[in-house]
Parts: C-alpha cells; structure tokens; sequence
C-alpha cells in the first residue's frame, strides 16, 4: 500500500485498523485451599472471539470521528493463553489439547481431569464522539466445565466485562482502546474462572479421593 494511501487510512474513516489483544491472566483468583492436586489436559475454544467491529456514533449524538472504520479482531490465542497461566498457579500440572481427550487417553498421559473452556457470547462495541474520543465496551461469558474419570463434577458460566475510553486524532485509536477493553474483559472471567475451578468441592473431592486409591 502506498504511504500516502497508509496516511490517510490512519486519519480518516472507511479503512480497517487491525485490534492487537494480548493475554490477560489472572492472579487475584482467591481461593481456599492449595492447588488442585490434579494433572488436567485443558481445551479452550475461543472461536467466536474472532469479529469485526464498526465504530460507531456516541449515543449522546456528539462526534462523527472516524464513523464508517472497521476494527478487526481475533483475541483467540489471547484467551487460550489466559486461560492456561490462570490455571498454572491453581492446578497441580496442565497441559494444552486440542480436543478433550476421552477415558483411554486421559489414561495413556497419565491425566485425571480434563477442564474445557468455551466462549458463549462475545460482544463488543467502539463509539466516537466529541473531542475525537473513543468509548469501548466488551461482554464475554464462557461456559467451563470440568470431568474426573468419575465423570462431570463441574459446570459453570463466568462472566467478564471491560469499558475503557481514550482521546486520539488517528482513528488507529479506536484499535488501541478496543485491544485494552477485550483484554481487560478476558482479565476478568479469568479471575471468576480460576475461582470456579479452585474451589470447586466435588471437583477437589474427587481429585482427592483418586490420589488414595
């Protein structure tokens, strides 16, 4: 693309700004006991969290900056990322798959639990309004469940939300607010999502009991 073609794209509306979201784990995941004494393969599907975002007018009516800009966005790697260093800290080994093992195999790699992660709903919206400034919003719920050998001890949905605002001329702007508010969501179902799994009785029960028998 030209330079002065990539000039215009970064000031004006109508051109596609890509959204850079980095992993968000979580570290404030409060928990009542220590680790769970588990080896668990981890699945995360995260498809959904791959969209494109319009910007929009404010709904104060202020503001026509960069209306008509597209924001592409793929915060799957991101999610999957987070998802495993939450779980680090609070699960005794994990390890990544790329579909949820049945009994043979959890068997064959000396796994005792598999946690599945999976993005429900994923919404996201940027408005500009007045003084060039940019407002983003994400909701994002994903289910999670986790078996043992003795079958499904959990199910849940976790929930995490971000808002973030910033003023800037280029409408590249509009990408860096909507990255942070996606990665400050993620951050949050991280934290409910590491408390789910800690916590969870049956879960730390069933663990518990395989390592005696």
């Amino acid at each position: 693309m030209p330079t002065a073609l990539i000039a215009w794209c970064l000031g004006t509306a109508g051109c596609s700004h890509a959204v850079v979201v980095r992993p968000a784990p979580s570290y404030d995941a409060f928990t009542f006991e220590t680790p769970l004494p588990a080896s668990a393969a981890v699945f995360v599907d995260a498809d959904q969290l791959l969209r494109e975002v319009h910007v929009v007018p404010h709904p104060s009516g202020d503001g026509e900056h960069c209306i008509g800009s597209r924001y592409p966005v793929d915060a799957r790697e991101a999610l999957e990322v987070s998802v495993l260093s939450t779980l680090e800290r609070l699960v005794r080994r994990v390890e990544p798959v790329s579909a949820p093992p049945d009994g043979e195999t959890m068997q064959a790699r000396g796994l005792d639990s598999v946690i599945v992660v999976r993005v429900d709903t994923f919404h996201a919206g940027l408005a500009s309004g007045a003084l060039q400034t940019f407002q983003a919003g994400v909701e994002l719920t994903l289910s999670v469940s986790a078996f043992t050998r003795d079958g499904l001890k959990l199910r849940e949905v976790v929930l995490g939300n971000g808002t973030r605002h910033r003023s800037g001329d280029l409408c590249d702007t509009g990408a860096e607010v909507l990255g942070h508010t996606v990665e400050a969501a993620i951050e949050d179902a991280m934290t409910e999502l590491g408390e789910v799994v800690a916590n969870s009785h049956e879960l730390r029960g069933s663990l518990a009991a395989r390592e005696f028998r």
